[in-house]
């Protein structure tokens, strides 16, 4: 029985459009010196960050059914109580430019130390903390410090 094989060419021409996609939006979101970083990554680390680009930005991030607002808070909340610290930094400046104020931030590792403990609350808090006081933009609303 002839089995027939994937095409290469679409699904490589497919995932090339996920990505530019997908990258797009993430600059939005990060900017374009975060993203410039990303994209002088060592050869090894491409395909993840291809991957982590054309599933997440592109397939999640992009649907109609939550605000970047919201996307970016839920992010928060994850990656604090998985304790993911260099990617929380990243997503606490994303989550400033999808609009966040500091007292929502605040909020979110509130409830992540109720449900995810009390040192991962407290460690989200001191790291967004340090990128909020690094931060030059105009925060919506009050600027309450953490």
């Amino acid at each position: 029985m002839d089995e027939e094989k994937p095409d290469r060419a679409a699904i490589e021409r497919a995932q090339q459009v996920l990505y530019d996609e997908g990258s797009k939006l993430r600059e939005k979101v990060f900017g374009h010196q975060y993203i410039s970083k990303s994209k002088s990554l060592p050869e090894f680390l491409q395909p993840v960050q291809t991957m982590a680009i054309t599933a997440g930005w592109s397939l999640v991030w992009s649907r109609p059914g939550l605000e970047l607002k919201t996307r970016s808070l839920l992010c928060l909340a994850m990656l604090a109580m998985l304790g993911r610290d260099n990617e929380l930094a990243a997503h606490v400046r994303g989550a400033i430019s999808n609009g966040c104020t500091e007292k929502e931030i605040q909020e979110v590792f509130l409830q992540v130390g109720v449900y995810g403990g009390v040192p991962n609350a407290v460690n989200a808090t001191r790291i967004a903390s340090e990128v909020l006081q690094d931060n030059n933009k105009n925060i919506p609303n009050d600027r309450t410090s953490l």
